[in-house]
């Protein structure tokens, strides 16, 4: 370890913040492989301790999307859904099925995702068991996301960098600042998102860092409940950015778009391969209400914040309808049918 990276760890075990210049460094460091995995899970966890400043992580994301491997395609009114994980909450892949719902009201999708790591299953799992094909490369997702309007961007192999960070974090089986970064390394670079966060000061915090990289629309939230998505039990906390980001989280009540409020238990999932039966049923409308509905109402922000609306009501009815003619369908065994044909290729 060099004497530098020393000097960080000591700096934020001592409860200080590292300048800019100071986290992209240490980030550097890591992603070279030059750090052991005892001093990456010493860095993860002192960070943790200490509380992640806004100016850190926008450093980190910045040397991060500079070491990723582009995806180069047409972004213009496209959107990302997705959520940090570590909420620990038990749901099945509501913004994995949301991006079904999302793609048949006509808007592209560059979704960008991960394998489990928290929880029994990622969007890489539910998508592999329901025959798509979420392991493709660059040329890959390309093509697929030109003939479907689609695609799913396994991290891994958009950031090979992060091979060195993998091992700490599995074996610390705790939710880091990793997290949060995540979301916010799309590999396509998409203007539009929707992040949710495993708490409102990791959303805050989301929202300025999407700020401080000129994203042109995000919505990043926090439910209630603890859910990083929008929720149906209660209420949710909602940061919204358009041409600046707006004054503090506003408080949305799902009932303003006349949604019911449900229990808990009724968004369960399980693995992979229940979770995969759940988002069939809901495409194919053979679901429950409270899990159809959930994943129209986070379909409904993807869609607003792509600007494919003017209205979140709008949007709505959008995501509603694309699940009820059937178009969330098509979209679904259209992306598996593709995928596996350009994984052929």
């Amino acid at each position: 370890m060099s004497k530098e990276f020393t000097n960080y760890l000591e700096k934020i075990s001592n409860l200080v913040d590292l300048h800019p210049e100071e986290a992209k460094s240490a980030i550097q460091s890591i992603l070279d492989g030059k750090v052991s995995d005892s001093e990456v899970a010493a860095f993860l966890m002192g960070m943790r301790a200490k509380g992640e400043t806004v100016d850190e992580l926008t450093a980190f994301v910045e040397v991060m999307r500079d070491a990723a491997v582009t995806v180069e395609v047409n972004t213009k009114g496209a959107v990302d859904l997705c959520g940090t994980g570590g909420d620990k909450s038990g749901t099945f892949n509501i913004s994995t099925a949301a991006m079904f719902a999302v793609a048949g009201a006509g808007v592209p999708v560059l979704k960008h995702g991960n394998r489990s790591v928290s929880s029994k299953s990622g969007s890489y799992d539910v998508l592999e068991e329901l025959g798509a094909v979420p392991n493709l490369n660059k040329e890959q997702s390309e093509k697929l996301f030109d003939e479907t309007g689609m695609v799913f961007m396994f991290a891994p192999n958009f950031h090979p960098a992060m091979k060195h960070v993998m091992p700490a974090r599995r074996a610390m089986k705790l939710r880091t600042f990793f997290n949060m970064l995540g979301p916010l390394l799309n590999p396509a670079t998409v203007e539009n998102q929707v992040v949710g966060a495993f708490s409102k000061d990791a959303a805050g915090k989301m929202a300025q860092i999407l700020s401080n990289l000129n994203t042109k629309s995000a919505y990043t939230l926090n439910a209630h409940d603890g859910l990083d998505e929008v929720t149906l039990t209660g209420q949710s906390e909602i940061f919204e950015l358009k041409s600046h980001l707006s004054n503090g989280s506003i408080t949305f009540d799902p009932a303003s778009l006349e949604y019911e409020k449900v229990e808990s238990n009724e968004l369960l999932g399980g693995d992979a391969k229940v979770n995969a039966g759940i988002i069939k049923n809901i495409v194919k409308g053979d679901s429950t209400d409270a899990q159809r509905n959930i994943v129209t109402l986070n379909a409904a922000f993807a869609i607003h914040a792509a600007g494919a609306a003017e209205t979140l009501t709008e949007a709505n009815k959008m995501a509603i309808k694309s699940v009820e003619t059937g178009e969330a369908e098509r979209k679904l065994k259209s992306f598996i049918k593709e995928s596996q044909k350009v994984a052929e290729s």
